[in-house]
């Protein structure tokens, strides 16, 4: 459980000055703060991106008081409010066991004619816990905290990104403390006041699948692929039979799933369905029931194509997405195996009733004779490496990794 009142934060062991580049140097100078049992982050620290969140509201003591008593918590630039929810950019990032990550902009916390700004805000991420601390007048405050479940937190020094989604967020005993005497207010206490997500990376950095969490795609508004060309309609062979009955699961990448339900999240349509809620953290992270509009296989080839209704809708309005994956066409040719959807969206992920390729796929050969039920099963999709022609240009580098389809299909014999 969390204990909002374990707020001081320990002292290093080795007091390391957390080195910056020069750009950053001014915003983040001083040594690295450190969380009970977590050593000194010793990476020096790079020129980030990407976005810390803080959801300030809900049912929690802390938020319900704040609310009752009229105040106020607003952006301070280039950090931006929507509703709830305070998005503050990444301005450096160290990874090693935590990961230390200073952010731009803060927040100003006001009633009436008096008010706290917090500025130079940072984020401290261990495997277990996660602290947000800010200047307010000339003191480093611990004002936020949040208890980790094992493997919520996602560090990757080699890439040097951390994510962590929807934790639970309090605010401490000092922070209270000082909102009651710089605010001129009483019954603020310690408690729930939200929720926090990191999602953050080192500028130009996040390995071969972007800078988000396990190298989803970076925050902010994306660029959507062009398609300026729909993918021809795989030819069908003269001796192709009709398929009789076909099921497809999709399993899109984890990160991306858990990056956009930090947003609004998915939702499914046409007949297709919700996988079960599972993982960490738990979501849906899989669609099945897609319904069987037609299809064919040519035993002789090895080829087939299957044509699904339903899709699967993505929206994280905060990041400027928001399009749906409809009408699945899963073409099974060899090395020139892939899924086309149909795609329509609006913001930053524009599209009208577009077909396109959303991932190659890479089926094992099928070693069973023609007729009877044919499987393929988890067969790897990655982004296509003509990656100007994908709905995940800008967001996902070519080749990169993302998911997995299933595809259970019946044919008669020839």
């Amino acid at each position: 459980m969390l204990d909002p009142t374990a707020d001081r934060p320990t002292r290093p062991k080795l007091p390391l000055p957390l080195v910056v580049l020069a750009a950053c140097a001014a915003a983040v100078a001083g040594p690295t703060a450190s969380i009970a049992g977590a050593a000194p982050v010793a990476d020096a620290a790079a020129a980030g991106s990407g976005a810390v969140e803080l959801t300030l509201g809900g049912g929690g003591k802390a938020a319900k008081a704040l609310a009752a008593r009229g105040v106020r918590a607003t952006a301070v630039a280039p950090a931006a409010k929507r509703g709830t929810r305070v998005t503050l950019p990444v301005r450096s990032i160290a990874v090693a066991r935590s990961a230390t990550i200073a952010l731009r902009g803060g927040i100003r916390f006001a009633t009436g004619r008096r008010s706290l700004r917090l500025r130079s805000m940072r984020v401290a991420v261990t495997a277990t816990r996660a602290t947000v601390s800010a200047r307010a007048g000339k003191r480093r405050v611990p004002f936020f905290v949040a208890a980790l479940a094992k493997g919520k937190a996602k560090l990757d020094r080699s890439e040097t990104t951390a994510a962590l989604a929807g934790a639970k967020l309090a605010l401490t005993r000092r922070a209270a403390k000082l909102l009651r005497s710089r605010l001129a207010i009483g019954g603020i206490r310690a408690g729930g006041l939200g929720r926090l997500a990191v999602d953050a990376r080192s500028k130009g950095g996040g390995g071969s699948g972007g800078g988000a969490p396990g190298g989803g795609p970076a925050p902010g508004v994306p660029q959507a692929g062009p398609l300026e060309s729909e993918p021809p309609i795989l030819a069908r062979p003269a001796g192709a039979v009709d398929v009789t009955g076909a099921a497809l699961t999709w399993r899109p990448r984890e990160s991306w799933i858990q990056y956009v339900n930090t947003g609004e999240g998915t939702s499914v349509f046409g007949g297709a369905t919700n996988g079960p809620i599972e993982g960490s953290p738990p979501l849906v992270y899989s669609f099945h029931g897609f319904p069987l509009k037609s299809g064919w296989y040519d035993a002789a080839t090895g080829t087939a194509a299957i044509y699904f209704g339903g899709g699967v809708g993505f929206r994280y309005s905060g990041h400027g997405i928001d399009f749906s994956t409809a009408n699945p066409e899963i073409e099974i040719n060899g090395g020139a195996s892939r899924a086309i959807f149909t795609f329509d969206g609006t913001d930053g992920t524009k599209y009208d009733s577009q077909r396109g390729v959303l991932v190659d796929l890479h089926p094992a050969a099928i070693q069973k004779p023609p007729g009877g039920q044919i499987d393929y099963l988890d067969v790897p999709a990655t982004i296509p490496a003509d990656t100007g022609a994908s709905v995940f240009a800008g967001l996902y580098s070519a080749n990169a990794e993302f998911g997995t389809l299933s595809v259970t299909f019946t044919a008669p014999n020839p």
